[in-house]
């Protein structure tokens, strides 16, 4: 007995320099890429969030843009206006449909018509820290994800700016989406254990996208992913998935109720309601080029014409389908061949495979997130501009779309410093706007060329292999 603590002490290595390096080199290692650490960073990201939220809006200026137009147009509704042509503030006329209306009412009264900016910030502040946490709960549903992409949720100057020093809309959609994300990644996990949770949790999802689609309308980006997830998820049922395309127009009647006035059919009725349509859901809206952050490598005549714009819907469409047939309803995900899908979609029964993928719950959340994040990063992409508050819209989802691509960690690192960089530099050049088109195009790529698609058939070849293995040794036996 005596002799164990001496033993116990020979076991243990010498204290060096050398040890010590490798003993805090083993650490680093193991919270950037050991899974299990994810429970470590992901706190230390969501409260480093606050605080870097907080120390921002006490140490760096406030920059009006937008806030003080959104309050003057809030002041007008409040005073009864409903009449979207005559509704506007200093930097134009409102544009968005009514759950933004509903969002900054509220503000406007918490903020006594937004002459608190600084609780105007803190709230913004609290929003981003809620997003992240979000980005944090989606990350961790994935199998197998590694910590560090959580971290660069934190290394983004232009994307603090945008919520504590810019107050912008996008803020809130995207919050909204990062929780349809977490909605069908849940009904995705729980879809093997009960289909009618996993269903009310897609019914969840589609309330919450639309009231998405009801503050900023690049929701409809998420448009084809969320209608491929939420057709799988509810079982290849089409009784249940004319519900869900139900849902959406509903709860955009009901975000919109004030002016869409629907027990009113009068003339002053009518020219309201079609004036909030036609204004709310411009899909015609011309982008100003002195603000583009994305094509400035292209002419001005050449970004306003006709011919630009038929090329990027064209683009958009072309690598989406390439998705969406190549990826998304591949056989190996889905289960089956896609003309047998289509037969099978005309049925008010489950024909949902049981090899589909997305139905599982160790495959599942990560395809969930792969099919939202490719629909909203294709139209990114392609769209006719982006302004400085849409990274917004996709910033949550790009550290991991790196991680999928597999390039490896100090190339991702370095691409990730390139992207920020071209959201920084202001106005944008032609060198900007051409790397970020190429990062975005690049990482795209890189995560279609990625095996991760296809992880679960692997798991369930190798299932199958040691199946037969253990089959023939038993024969052998007999």
């Amino acid at each position: 007995m005596s002799d164990q603590p001496e033993l116990r002490q020979q076991e243990l290595p010498p204290l060096t320099i050398k040890n010590v390096l490798n003993d805090i080199k083993d650490g680093i290692n193991a919270l950037l890429y050991d899974p299990f650490y994810r429970r470590v960073a992901g706190p230390v990201v969501f409260m480093l969030t606050a605080i870097m939220a907080k120390v921002i809006i006490g140490f760096v200026l406030y920059t009006e843009i937008d806030f003080v137009t959104y309050m003057q147009q809030i002041s007008l509704i409040n005073d009864g206006e409903l009449d979207y042509k005559l509704i506007g503030g200093d930097t134009g006329p409102i544009v968005y449909p009514g759950g933004y209306v509903q969002i900054y009412q509220f503000i406007n009264m918490l903020t006594n018509q937004g002459a608190n900016i600084q609780l105007a910030q803190l709230l913004f502040g609290y929003l981003l820290t809620f997003t992240n946490l979000l980005v944090i709960i989606s990350y961790s549903s994935i199998a197998n994800f590694q910590p560090w992409p959580m971290m660069l949720l934190l290394g983004s100057k232009r994307l603090f700016s945008i919520y504590v020093l810019r107050l912008f809309n996008d803020c809130f959609t995207t919050a909204a989406m990062v929780g349809v994300c977490v909605i069908l990644q849940q009904a995705s996990y729980w879809y093997s254990t009960s289909e009618w949770a996993s269903f009310f949790l897609v019914v969840m999802a589609a309330d919450l996208y639309s009231i998405a689609i009801s503050i900023k309308m690049n929701a409809l980006l998420y448009l084809p992913g969320f209608l491929v997830v939420a057709y799988f998820l509810t079982g290849e049922n089409l009784l249940k998935f004319l519900i869900i395309l139900v849902i959406i127009p509903l709860i955009q009647v009901v975000m919109g109720w004030q002016f869409l006035l629907p027990f009113f059919d009068d003339e002053e009725a009518n020219l309201i309601r079609w004036n909030y349509i036609n204004q709310a859901f411009d899909f015609s809206r011309q982008f100003m080029y002195k603000w583009t952050v994305n094509w400035r490598f292209v002419s001005e005549e050449f970004f306003l014409s006709r011919e630009f714009a038929t090329i990027l819907l064209a683009g958009n469409l072309f690598v989406l389908c390439t998705f969406v047939l190549t990826r998304y309803l591949h056989p190996q995900i889905v289960g089956k061949d896609l003309p047998v899908l289509i037969m099978e979609a005309f049925t008010f029964k489950s024909t949902v495979s049981p090899n589909n993928l997305i139905t599982k719950s160790k495959t599942g959340p990560k395809l969930v997130f792969l099919i939202l994040s490719t629909s909203n990063v294709i139209g990114i992409l392609f769209a006719r501009s982006l302004h400085y508050q849409f990274l917004s819209w996709y910033c949550w989802q790009l550290p991991a779309l790196l991680y999928f691509t597999n390039w490896g960690f100090i190339p991702l690192a370095i691409v990730w410093i390139v992207h920020e960089w071209c959201w920084n530099v202001f106005p944008s050049t032609k060198l900007s706007s051409a790397v970020l088109v190429s990062i975005l195009a690049s990482v795209l790529v890189g995560v279609w060329l990625s095996n991760t698609w296809f992880e679960g058939v692997v798991i369930d070849e190798e299932k199958e292999r040691k199946k037969k293995l253990r089959k023939q040794r038993l024969q052998g036996t007999l």
